[in-house]
């Protein structure tokens, strides 16, 4: 290969690369398959299934091109660059290059990612965590909305007398109802959840709400906003806590 069409492609591959570091995990992979068609003449890259890729090296030549297990987050999956000229060593050399930038900007974007579902994602139970619904509430809730603070009533006794695991079945199961019946349910802390709804969504959150011992307040967006609107429903779960006598 002469030297003029090398630099060439080298300037596209670097193009490429550049452009990854703002794009998330399938940007990243759409961008390097448009990147594999300029780079490589009759290259494509392929994304498989981790089954379908079983036999094949965790990096290196595979049958008629180039190919890369990667790991995740977000998910497993292997690259393969399907390239005629795979035998050329200089081609080898490149697409080899390709990858190598194509895994490290997969696994930032990745990372970015799982770093930012951990932050949205309550661990125990999958609802919404504290800091995705204190985003939530800082974007405003329209005129029919408002917040139910609730409060698994006893909660601390299971820890004490059966253990935190089934402390904790006890949560997942509350989650799991919230679910069910589609409701916008966080974890806010603890025993303490919480759902946006409107007022037609009070009746669904009833019916997820049997079988459990829960306290709880509501509040609505005609009455205040942001932090005041869930320190409102908030009071209003305590006064309804101690109005039945119960206590953690």
């Amino acid at each position: 290969m002469s030297l003029e069409p090398l630099l060439l492609r080298l300037l596209l591959l670097h193009e490429a690369v550049v452009g990854y570091g703002s794009l998330d995990f399938n940007g990243v992979l759409q961008r390097a398959k448009h990147a594999a068609e300029w780079i490589f003449e009759d290259g494509k890259l392929e994304v498989v299934r981790p089954e379908a890729a079983i036999g094949l090296p965790a990096r290196g030549r595979v049958p008629g091109g180039y190919g890369a297990y990667f790991p995740g987050p977000p998910e497993p999956l292997y690259l393969r660059l399907a390239y005629p000229k795979i035998d050329d060593a200089t081609e080898l050399r490149i697409a080899a290059l390709f990858v190598d930038h194509l895994l490290a900007a997969l696994e930032g974007a990745g990372y970015r990612e799982e770093l930012e579902r951990q932050a949205r994602i309550d661990w125990l139970t999958g609802l919404g965590s504290r800091r995705f619904l204190e985003r939530r509430v800082q974007e405003g809730l329209g005129e029919g909305w408002g917040l139910a603070l609730l409060d698994l009533d006893g909660l601390k006794q299971v820890n004490d007398t059966q253990g935190h695991l089934a402390g904790d079945r006890l949560l997942k199961a509350l989650a799991e109802s919230l679910r069910r019946y589609a409701l916008e349910a966080y974890r806010l802390a603890g025993d303490e959840f919480v759902v946006v709804l409107s007022r037609e969504d009070i009746p669904r959150l009833h019916r997820a709400l049997e079988g459990f011992a829960v306290s709880y307040g509501v509040s609505w967006a005609e009455e205040a906003q942001g932090e005041a609107l869930l320190a409102l429903a908030d009071a209003r779960m305590y006064q309804q806590k101690r109005s039945r006598g119960r206590d953690r």
